[in-house]
């Protein structure tokens, strides 16, 4: 039987953002909540002429008065229509119900409370539209009488950007940085909350940066070292199969602006050496057997979706033991694993 050349694959976990809270799940425990995030955040304070100004209130303080003004003059309308209806003031005499020569009496009853009842409706309504528009008025006599406010005194504009401890080159919360106040500005300080996540993301999209990334084998931790140095003799078969000789690998990531420098991200060695056929399709892994430290694989590929795969063929130990296998191949495929050796295959998840 000709040797086999067993070639590496190494699982890389895929590095995720920290989430502050765990998001909920549905019944099914398939189904996560979208989540938003905006890039930028700010919190301002503006000058207190300008909060005080008439022309910079908020909808919601323009709006509540105004209609708080209306429901109180509903209010007492309604009350003093209930105080007429106790005292009898506005009733209808119930003869006018008998002189009617067609209909029922029932029918002329019906008639004559939904009479009732509109010119009480409209009276309300004419209550609140008289006490909305002598606010309104009076609101715009008071801005009308109201001196000009004076323009702040302060000559500079104070902008702090909060860090997240990614690029700052000093240790601190927050920069501060001050400019020269414009003539028609209104603020004074301006906190800035920049998610750096999302504005790379943002610029990914876009095509304004390229994202690289570098998978770096750190080798063994000390039980699967152990594992490695005696092929797994002196380990328990179930301890020996918990830790295997998986090393550990670790992503780097590096963010590059995507121009000329860099041949906005185009190789032309790629393009011949790599072509995937259709931009749905995966560039075919190389034919061959292929392990992560504990179970060895057999790379397949679909032809008709285009997608790699890989199917499990049998333990790592197990295949170590068979004597199908030359010692000098077992021996290279644990000197890569305790090496650190650059992973052939990446799988992120």
């Amino acid at each position: 039987m000709a040797p086999r050349i067993i070639s590496l694959l190494l699982l890389a976990p895929l590095i995720t953002a920290q989430k502050s809270s765990t998001p909920a799940t549905s019944s099914s425990g398939n189904n996560k909540p979208l989540q938003f995030s905006s890039p930028i955040q700010s919190y301002t304070i503006f000058d207190k002429s300008t909060l005080s100004s008439p022309d910079y209130v908020s909808p919601r303080r323009k709006f509540l008065p105004r209609f708080r003004a209306g429901l109180m003059a509903e209010r007492r309308a309604k009350e003093v229509l209930m105080e007429e209806q106790r005292r009898g003031i506005g009733l209808e005499d119930d003869d006018g119900l008998e002189a009617g020569s067609s209909g029922s009496w029932a029918e002329a009853s019906a008639a004559a409370d939904e009479r009732k009842k509109k010119a009480t409706e409209k009276r309300v309504e004419s209550a609140y539209d008289a006490a909305v528009k002598g606010y309104d008025q009076r609101v715009a006599a008071k801005k009308s009488a109201s001196p000009v406010s004076a323009a702040s005194s302060a000559k500079y504009q104070f902008v702090g950007v909060v860090n997240d401890g990614k690029g700052s080159k000093k240790n601190r919360d927050v920069s501060w940085y001050a400019r020269k106040k414009q003539k028609n500005s209104k603020w004074n300080v301006r906190l800035v909350h920049v998610n750096r996540d999302a504005v790379l993301r943002d610029l990914f999209t876009k095509g304004k940066v390229d994202v690289y990334g570098k998978y770096v084998n750190e080798g063994l931790d000390t039980a699967a070292f152990a594992a490695a140095e005696t092929s797994g003799e002196d380990v328990d078969g179930e301890e020996r199969e918990n830790t295997g000789m998986k090393p550990l690998v670790k992503a780097h990531y590096t963010v590059k602006e995507r121009s000329w420098k860099t041949m906005w991200n185009f190789s032309p060695k790629r393009m011949f050496t790599s072509p995937s056929g259709s931009f749905w399709r995966e560039r075919r892994i190389n034919p061959g057997m292929y392990t992560d430290g504990t179970t060895v694989y057999e790379s397949v590929y679909r032809y008709r979706d285009g997608k790699n795969g890989m199917k499990p063929v049998a333990k790592l130990s197990n295949f170590l033991a068979s004597p199908g296998l030359g010692y000098e191949q077992k021996m290279r495929a644990v000197e890569r694993l305790k090496g650190g050796d650059e992973p052939d295959v990446v799988v992120e998840k």
